[in-house]
Protein backbone atom coordinates (compact mmCIF):
# COMPACT_ATOMS: atom_id res chain seq x y z
CA UNK A 1 0.00 0.00 0.00
CA UNK A 2 1.17 3.15 -0.96
CA UNK A 3 1.01 6.72 1.02
CA UNK A 4 -2.17 7.35 2.25
CA UNK A 5 -3.58 10.94 1.07
CA UNK A 6 -6.50 13.15 1.59
CA UNK A 7 -7.43 15.67 -1.46
CA UNK A 8 -9.21 18.63 -1.17
CA UNK A 9 -10.32 20.18 -4.46
CA UNK A 10 -9.94 23.66 -4.88
CA UNK A 11 -12.18 25.71 -7.36
CA UNK A 12 -11.12 28.97 -8.10
CA UNK A 13 -11.71 31.56 -10.14
CA UNK A 14 -8.78 33.88 -9.98
CA UNK A 15 -5.10 32.74 -11.12
CA UNK A 16 -4.48 30.18 -8.34
CA UNK A 17 -5.44 29.54 -4.94
CA UNK A 18 -3.18 31.35 -2.25
CA UNK A 19 0.00 30.12 -1.39
CA UNK A 20 -1.18 30.49 2.55
CA UNK A 21 -4.24 28.44 2.37
CA UNK A 22 -2.06 25.55 0.01
CA UNK A 23 0.35 25.73 3.03
CA UNK A 24 -2.23 25.53 5.45
CA UNK A 25 -3.93 22.28 4.27
CA UNK A 26 -0.36 20.51 3.92
CA UNK A 27 0.36 21.53 7.13
CA UNK A 28 -2.95 19.29 8.29
CA UNK A 29 -1.74 16.10 5.95
CA UNK A 30 -3.95 17.61 3.19
CA UNK A 31 -2.94 17.64 -1.04
CA UNK A 32 -4.58 20.29 -2.19
CA UNK A 33 -5.47 20.39 -6.01
CA UNK A 34 -6.51 23.26 -7.63
CA UNK A 35 -8.68 23.76 -10.57
CA UNK A 36 -8.82 26.83 -12.87
CA UNK A 37 -12.35 26.91 -14.99
CA UNK A 38 -11.94 25.53 -18.21
CA UNK A 39 -8.23 24.77 -17.58
CA UNK A 40 -7.59 21.94 -15.53
CA UNK A 41 -9.26 18.69 -15.68
CA UNK A 42 -10.71 16.94 -12.63
CA UNK A 43 -8.17 14.06 -10.57
CA UNK A 44 -9.37 10.44 -10.82
CA UNK A 45 -9.87 10.02 -7.19
CA UNK A 46 -11.80 11.53 -5.58
CA UNK A 47 -11.30 13.93 -2.81
CA UNK A 48 -12.69 14.12 0.50
CA UNK A 49 -13.98 18.02 0.26
CA UNK A 50 -14.57 20.86 -2.25
CA UNK A 51 -13.70 24.56 -1.25
CA UNK A 52 -14.95 26.85 -3.81
CA UNK A 53 -13.12 30.48 -3.82
CA UNK A 54 -15.47 32.88 -5.81
CA UNK A 55 -14.83 36.63 -6.22
CA UNK A 56 -18.55 36.43 -7.27
CA UNK A 57 -20.63 34.15 -8.54
CA UNK A 58 -20.60 33.01 -12.22
CA UNK A 59 -22.01 30.30 -14.63
CA UNK A 60 -18.76 29.66 -14.85
CA UNK A 61 -18.28 28.62 -12.16
CA UNK A 62 -21.28 26.53 -11.54
CA UNK A 63 -20.62 24.75 -14.58
CA UNK A 64 -17.10 23.43 -12.98
CA UNK A 65 -18.36 22.66 -9.61
CA UNK A 66 -22.03 20.58 -11.39
CA UNK A 67 -19.03 18.36 -13.56
CA UNK A 68 -16.97 17.77 -9.97
CA UNK A 69 -20.41 16.61 -8.49
CA UNK A 70 -20.80 14.87 -11.93
CA UNK A 71 -17.64 13.18 -11.79
CA UNK A 72 -17.92 11.39 -8.35
CA UNK A 73 -21.51 10.81 -8.33
CA UNK A 74 -23.00 8.74 -5.31
CA UNK A 75 -20.41 10.05 -3.11
CA UNK A 76 -21.10 12.48 -0.16
CA UNK A 77 -18.39 15.27 -0.79
CA UNK A 78 -18.65 18.54 0.91
CA UNK A 79 -18.42 22.07 -0.51
CA UNK A 80 -17.43 24.98 1.45
CA UNK A 81 -17.77 28.21 0.04
CA UNK A 82 -15.10 31.16 0.25
CA UNK A 83 -16.99 34.63 -0.73
CA UNK A 84 -16.78 38.19 -0.25
CA UNK A 85 -20.06 39.45 1.24
CA UNK A 86 -22.84 37.49 2.72
CA UNK A 87 -24.81 35.77 0.17
CA UNK A 88 -28.59 37.56 -0.76
CA UNK A 89 -30.10 33.94 -0.88
CA UNK A 90 -28.88 30.34 0.20
CA UNK A 91 -27.46 28.31 -2.02
CA UNK A 92 -27.94 24.63 -1.81
CA UNK A 93 -24.54 24.59 -4.04
CA UNK A 94 -22.55 24.48 -0.90
CA UNK A 95 -22.57 22.86 2.20
CA UNK A 96 -21.32 25.77 3.82
CA UNK A 97 -19.92 29.16 3.29
CA UNK A 98 -17.09 31.67 5.14
CA UNK A 99 -17.31 35.22 4.38
CA UNK A 100 -14.36 37.00 4.19
CA UNK A 101 -11.94 38.02 6.00
CA UNK A 102 -11.21 34.42 6.37
CA UNK A 103 -7.84 32.82 7.81
CA UNK A 104 -6.00 29.60 6.46
CA UNK A 105 -6.38 28.10 9.32
CA UNK A 106 -10.05 28.63 9.60
CA UNK A 107 -10.59 27.63 6.57
CA UNK A 108 -8.82 24.29 7.45
CA UNK A 109 -10.90 23.95 10.47
CA UNK A 110 -13.99 24.28 8.73
CA UNK A 111 -13.15 21.77 5.99
CA UNK A 112 -12.28 19.18 8.49
CA UNK A 113 -15.33 19.74 10.24
CA UNK A 114 -16.97 19.61 6.99
CA UNK A 115 -15.57 15.87 6.10
CA UNK A 116 -16.31 15.01 9.72
CA UNK A 117 -19.98 15.58 9.26
CA UNK A 118 -19.73 13.80 5.62
CA UNK A 119 -18.80 10.69 6.98
CA UNK A 120 -20.88 10.77 10.28
CA UNK A 121 -23.92 10.99 7.46
CA UNK A 122 -22.41 8.11 5.06
CA UNK A 123 -22.25 5.89 8.07
CA UNK A 124 -25.71 7.13 9.76
CA UNK A 125 -27.04 5.85 5.69
CA UNK A 126 -25.10 2.84 5.76
CA UNK A 127 -26.60 1.61 9.49
CA UNK A 128 -30.34 2.14 8.57
CA UNK A 129 -29.59 -0.18 5.51
CA UNK A 130 -28.17 -2.96 8.08
CA UNK A 131 -31.32 -1.90 9.99
CA UNK A 132 -33.82 -2.21 7.59
CA UNK A 133 -32.15 -5.07 5.48
CA UNK A 134 -30.90 -7.53 8.05
CA UNK A 135 -32.77 -6.70 10.60
CA UNK A 136 -36.25 -5.89 9.70
CA UNK A 137 -35.81 -2.07 11.33
CA UNK A 138 -36.98 0.80 10.04
CA UNK A 139 -35.99 4.17 11.37
CA UNK A 140 -37.28 7.33 10.83
CA UNK A 141 -34.68 10.08 11.14
CA UNK A 142 -35.81 13.03 13.76
CA UNK A 143 -37.03 16.43 12.01
CA UNK A 144 -34.52 19.58 12.03
CA UNK A 145 -36.55 21.54 14.20
CA UNK A 146 -35.84 25.11 12.17
CA UNK A 147 -37.82 27.33 14.51
CA UNK A 148 -35.91 26.74 17.20
CA UNK A 149 -34.05 29.81 18.47
CA UNK A 150 -30.24 29.10 18.77
CA UNK A 151 -28.43 29.44 22.27
CA UNK A 152 -25.65 32.37 21.77
CA UNK A 153 -22.99 32.97 25.05
CA UNK A 154 -21.78 36.48 25.04
CA UNK A 155 -18.54 37.06 26.90
CA UNK A 156 -16.76 40.39 27.85
CA UNK A 157 -17.91 44.30 28.98
CA UNK A 158 -20.82 45.52 27.30
CA UNK A 159 -19.53 48.08 25.07
CA UNK A 160 -21.42 49.28 22.16
CA UNK A 161 -20.24 47.60 19.58
CA UNK A 162 -21.09 44.18 21.71
CA UNK A 163 -24.79 45.67 22.84
CA UNK A 164 -25.35 46.37 19.17
CA UNK A 165 -24.48 43.23 17.65
CA UNK A 166 -26.79 41.24 20.61
CA UNK A 167 -29.61 43.12 19.57
CA UNK A 168 -29.20 42.65 16.12
CA UNK A 169 -28.89 38.87 16.87
CA UNK A 170 -31.92 38.62 19.28
CA UNK A 171 -33.99 40.34 16.30
CA UNK A 172 -33.64 37.04 14.39
CA UNK A 173 -35.00 34.84 16.83
CA UNK A 174 -31.68 34.08 18.80
CA UNK A 175 -31.04 33.53 22.22
CA UNK A 176 -28.93 35.50 23.56
CA UNK A 177 -27.13 35.16 27.41
CA UNK A 178 -24.56 37.77 28.57
CA UNK A 179 -21.55 36.99 30.90
CA UNK A 180 -19.58 40.48 31.35
CA UNK A 181 -16.33 38.22 33.23
CA UNK A 182 -14.97 34.64 32.59
CA UNK A 183 -16.09 33.74 35.87
CA UNK A 184 -19.26 33.74 35.33
CA UNK A 185 -19.43 32.94 31.67
CA UNK A 186 -17.97 29.13 32.83
CA UNK A 187 -20.73 28.96 35.27
CA UNK A 188 -22.74 29.27 31.90
CA UNK A 189 -21.32 26.96 30.03
CA UNK A 190 -21.32 24.25 32.32
CA UNK A 191 -24.88 24.59 33.13
CA UNK A 192 -26.43 25.52 29.93
CA UNK A 193 -26.14 24.26 26.31
CA UNK A 194 -25.05 26.52 23.72
CA UNK A 195 -24.39 26.93 19.69
CA UNK A 196 -21.89 29.45 19.87
CA UNK A 197 -19.56 31.55 21.85
CA UNK A 198 -18.81 35.18 21.08
CA UNK A 199 -15.64 37.23 23.18
CA UNK A 200 -14.99 41.07 23.62
CA UNK A 201 -11.56 41.11 22.39
CA UNK A 202 -12.09 44.82 21.73
CA UNK A 203 -9.45 45.74 24.19
CA UNK A 204 -7.62 42.84 25.00
CA UNK A 205 -7.64 39.22 23.83
CA UNK A 206 -5.99 37.63 26.92
CA UNK A 207 -9.01 36.83 28.08
CA UNK A 208 -10.92 35.49 25.21
CA UNK A 209 -7.94 33.44 24.28
CA UNK A 210 -8.14 31.60 27.81
CA UNK A 211 -11.59 31.04 27.94
CA UNK A 212 -11.17 29.02 24.49
CA UNK A 213 -7.82 26.86 25.55
CA UNK A 214 -10.06 26.22 28.86
CA UNK A 215 -13.37 25.12 26.49
CA UNK A 216 -10.63 23.13 24.19
CA UNK A 217 -9.62 20.69 27.26
CA UNK A 218 -13.42 20.36 28.13
CA UNK A 219 -15.23 17.44 26.27
CA UNK A 220 -18.17 19.09 26.52
CA UNK A 221 -17.13 22.57 24.97
CA UNK A 222 -14.39 21.05 22.76
CA UNK A 223 -16.76 21.40 20.03
CA UNK A 224 -18.45 24.92 21.01
CA UNK A 225 -17.84 27.02 18.18
CA UNK A 226 -15.61 29.82 19.73
CA UNK A 227 -15.88 33.49 18.14
CA UNK A 228 -13.61 36.72 18.74
CA UNK A 229 -14.55 40.57 18.14
CA UNK A 230 -11.88 42.72 17.56
CA UNK A 231 -10.73 45.88 15.68
CA UNK A 232 -7.92 45.19 13.40
CA UNK A 233 -5.32 42.57 14.26
CA UNK A 234 -2.20 41.61 13.10
CA UNK A 235 -0.96 38.78 11.79
CA UNK A 236 0.81 37.29 14.71
CA UNK A 237 -2.30 37.79 16.36
CA UNK A 238 -4.26 35.81 13.96
CA UNK A 239 -1.99 32.89 14.66
CA UNK A 240 -2.55 33.06 18.26
CA UNK A 241 -6.39 33.03 17.82
CA UNK A 242 -6.43 29.93 15.89
CA UNK A 243 -3.92 28.47 17.64
CA UNK A 244 -5.67 28.95 20.70
CA UNK A 245 -8.82 26.76 19.21
CA UNK A 246 -11.22 30.00 18.33
CA UNK A 247 -12.85 29.35 14.63
CA UNK A 248 -13.19 32.85 13.74
CA UNK A 249 -11.90 36.23 14.65
CA UNK A 250 -15.17 39.24 13.28
CA UNK A 251 -14.07 42.57 12.22
CA UNK A 252 -16.13 45.17 14.77
CA UNK A 253 -16.11 47.50 12.17
CA UNK A 254 -18.04 44.97 9.11
CA UNK A 255 -21.27 45.36 8.23
CA UNK A 256 -23.72 44.22 10.54
CA UNK A 257 -24.89 41.73 8.48
CA UNK A 258 -22.08 40.07 7.76
CA UNK A 259 -21.25 40.01 11.64
CA UNK A 260 -24.38 38.00 12.18
CA UNK A 261 -24.08 35.67 9.20
CA UNK A 262 -21.18 35.00 10.84
CA UNK A 263 -22.32 34.08 14.48
CA UNK A 264 -25.25 32.57 12.55
CA UNK A 265 -23.32 30.04 10.12
CA UNK A 266 -21.07 28.94 12.83
CA UNK A 267 -24.13 27.88 15.00
CA UNK A 268 -25.87 26.25 12.85
CA UNK A 269 -23.05 24.09 12.08
CA UNK A 270 -22.47 23.27 15.35
CA UNK A 271 -26.11 22.40 15.73
CA UNK A 272 -25.88 19.93 12.90
CA UNK A 273 -23.06 18.28 14.26
CA UNK A 274 -25.03 17.91 17.42
CA UNK A 275 -27.99 16.55 16.11
CA UNK A 276 -26.20 14.06 14.10
CA UNK A 277 -24.56 12.81 17.83
CA UNK A 278 -28.12 12.67 19.18
CA UNK A 279 -29.23 10.59 16.26
CA UNK A 280 -25.95 8.24 16.73
CA UNK A 281 -27.43 6.78 19.87
CA UNK A 282 -30.62 6.34 19.60
CA UNK A 283 -29.99 3.49 16.29
CA UNK A 284 -30.94 -0.05 16.91
CA UNK A 285 -32.03 -0.26 19.91
CA UNK A 286 -32.31 -3.68 22.29
CA UNK A 287 -32.01 -6.13 19.12
CA UNK A 288 -28.95 -4.61 17.90
CA UNK A 289 -27.05 -3.18 21.24
CA UNK A 290 -24.87 -5.11 24.06
CA UNK A 291 -27.57 -4.13 27.32
CA UNK A 292 -24.26 -3.45 29.46
CA UNK A 293 -21.80 -1.40 27.77
CA UNK A 294 -23.79 0.14 25.81
CA UNK A 295 -21.98 -0.67 22.44
CA UNK A 296 -23.03 -2.77 19.52
CA UNK A 297 -23.93 -6.76 19.85
CA UNK A 298 -22.18 -9.11 17.62
CA UNK A 299 -25.02 -9.83 15.18
CA UNK A 300 -25.07 -6.11 14.38
CA UNK A 301 -21.82 -5.29 14.27
CA UNK A 302 -20.84 -8.70 11.77
CA UNK A 303 -23.87 -7.72 9.32
CA UNK A 304 -22.58 -4.20 9.55
CA UNK A 305 -19.34 -4.17 8.82
CA UNK A 306 -20.20 -6.55 5.98
CA UNK A 307 -22.06 -3.63 4.27
CA UNK A 308 -19.05 -0.93 5.17
CA UNK A 309 -16.64 -3.12 3.80
CA UNK A 310 -18.13 -3.56 0.41
CA UNK A 311 -19.35 -0.31 0.52
CA UNK A 312 -15.33 1.65 0.69
CA UNK A 313 -14.05 -1.29 -0.86
CA UNK A 314 -16.12 0.35 -3.87
CA UNK A 315 -14.68 3.56 -3.33
CA UNK A 316 -10.83 2.16 -3.06
CA UNK A 317 -11.14 3.15 0.45
CA UNK A 318 -9.74 1.21 3.34
CA UNK A 319 -11.51 0.17 6.58
CA UNK A 320 -9.70 -1.28 9.56
CA UNK A 321 -10.63 -3.35 12.64
CA UNK A 322 -9.46 -3.29 16.15
CA UNK A 323 -9.37 -6.06 18.17
CA UNK A 324 -9.17 -5.46 22.13
CA UNK A 325 -9.15 -8.53 24.54
CA UNK A 326 -9.21 -7.72 27.66
CA UNK A 327 -8.06 -10.15 30.90
CA UNK A 328 -7.15 -10.19 33.94
CA UNK A 329 -3.76 -10.54 34.63
CA UNK A 330 -3.38 -12.22 37.80
CA UNK A 331 -5.26 -15.05 38.14
CA UNK A 332 -8.91 -13.99 38.60
CA UNK A 333 -11.54 -16.03 36.25
CA UNK A 334 -12.50 -13.06 33.82
CA UNK A 335 -16.05 -13.83 33.15
CA UNK A 336 -16.53 -13.00 36.72
CA UNK A 337 -14.11 -10.88 37.72
CA UNK A 338 -13.86 -8.01 35.08
CA UNK A 339 -17.77 -8.61 33.85
CA UNK A 340 -19.08 -5.93 36.10
CA UNK A 341 -16.54 -3.56 34.54
CA UNK A 342 -17.48 -4.17 31.01
CA UNK A 343 -19.93 -1.29 31.13
CA UNK A 344 -17.45 1.76 32.16
CA UNK A 345 -14.53 -0.06 29.55
CA UNK A 346 -17.47 0.30 26.64
CA UNK A 347 -17.97 3.66 27.40
CA UNK A 348 -14.69 4.50 27.50
CA UNK A 349 -13.96 2.65 24.30
CA UNK A 350 -17.34 4.49 22.72
CA UNK A 351 -15.54 8.23 23.82
CA UNK A 352 -12.29 7.36 22.07
CA UNK A 353 -13.16 7.19 18.77
CA UNK A 354 -15.18 8.64 16.36
CA UNK A 355 -18.82 9.34 16.17
CA UNK A 356 -18.85 7.49 12.92
CA UNK A 357 -16.35 4.65 14.04
CA UNK A 358 -18.35 1.31 14.83
CA UNK A 359 -18.01 0.08 18.26
CA UNK A 360 -18.70 -3.29 19.50
CA UNK A 361 -18.40 -6.17 22.25
CA UNK A 362 -18.42 -9.35 20.54
CA UNK A 363 -16.88 -11.47 23.17
CA UNK A 364 -17.76 -11.59 27.09
CA UNK A 365 -14.25 -9.96 27.14
CA UNK A 366 -13.56 -9.03 23.21
CA UNK A 367 -14.47 -5.84 22.14
CA UNK A 368 -14.20 -4.69 18.17
CA UNK A 369 -14.06 -0.74 16.30
CA UNK A 370 -14.21 -0.52 12.76
CA UNK A 371 -12.76 2.32 11.80
CA UNK A 372 -14.48 3.35 7.89
CA UNK A 373 -11.96 5.14 5.42
CA UNK A 374 -8.50 4.78 7.41
CA UNK A 375 -5.92 2.30 7.22
CA UNK A 376 -4.05 0.35 9.64
CA UNK A 377 -1.06 2.74 9.89
CA UNK A 378 -3.09 5.52 9.71
CA UNK A 379 -4.40 4.50 13.36
CA UNK A 380 -1.27 4.12 15.09
CA UNK A 381 -2.02 7.24 17.55
CA UNK A 382 -5.45 5.87 17.89
CA UNK A 383 -4.14 2.51 18.79
CA UNK A 384 -1.27 4.10 21.41
CA UNK A 385 -4.30 6.35 22.73
CA UNK A 386 -6.94 3.35 23.15
CA UNK A 387 -4.00 1.63 24.95
CA UNK A 388 -2.65 3.80 27.46
CA UNK A 389 -6.26 4.84 29.01
CA UNK A 390 -7.92 1.36 29.22
CA UNK A 391 -4.27 0.03 30.54
CA UNK A 392 -4.73 2.60 33.39
CA UNK A 393 -8.28 1.99 33.86
CA UNK A 394 -9.29 1.24 37.59
CA UNK A 395 -10.64 -1.73 37.87
CA UNK A 396 -11.73 -3.73 40.71
CA UNK A 397 -12.82 -6.95 41.23
CA UNK A 398 -16.84 -7.17 41.72
CA UNK A 399 -16.78 -9.51 45.40
CA UNK A 400 -14.13 -8.06 47.14
CA UNK A 401 -13.38 -5.00 45.59
CA UNK A 402 -10.08 -5.68 45.24
CA UNK A 403 -7.89 -3.69 42.36
CA UNK A 404 -7.27 -5.95 39.34
CA UNK A 405 -4.38 -5.58 37.05
CA UNK A 406 -5.74 -6.46 33.26
CA UNK A 407 -4.12 -7.82 30.93
CA UNK A 408 -4.76 -5.63 27.04
CA UNK A 409 -3.85 -7.64 23.60
CA UNK A 410 -4.99 -4.99 21.19
CA UNK A 411 -4.91 -5.59 17.28
CA UNK A 412 -5.38 -3.30 14.11
CA UNK A 413 -6.11 -4.87 10.89
CA UNK A 414 -6.65 -3.26 7.27
CA UNK A 415 -9.52 -5.36 5.51
CA UNK A 416 -9.39 -4.64 2.19
CA UNK A 417 -5.98 -4.75 1.29
CA UNK A 418 -6.61 -4.57 -2.51
CA UNK A 419 -6.35 -0.71 -1.46
CA UNK A 420 -3.84 1.01 -3.02
CA UNK A 421 -3.90 4.88 -1.90
CA UNK A 422 -6.87 6.37 -0.70
CA UNK A 423 -8.62 9.46 0.11
CA UNK A 424 -9.42 8.80 3.54
CA UNK A 425 -10.68 11.56 5.61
Amino acid sequence: MTELVKTVLILSDALAAPDALISAFVERGFSPITLLPGRSKLPDRAPVAIVVIVEKPSAQMDRLLIGAKARYVGLNIPVLALMQTTPPLQDDKFDSILISPYHPAQIVLRTIGLTRLASMEQEIKLRLQTLEQDFGISHQRPQIQEKDPFNILFIGKASPEFMVIINALQRKNVRVVAAFTSFTAFDYLYEQTFDAVVMNGLVSMDSALSVTQTMRKNAKLYHVPALLLANKITAKEQKAVYSAGMNDIIDASAPLGDISARVLEQANFHRMHSMLKDEFSVLGGEVCVDTSTQLFNKSFFSAHLSRVVKFYDVQNLPVTLCLIRISPDDGFDSDFAIGASFSQIGIMIKNLVRLQDITARIETNVFAIAFPGQAAEQLQPVSERLHSILKCATLSAPDTGEPLNIKLELTMTTLNTNVSQTSAA
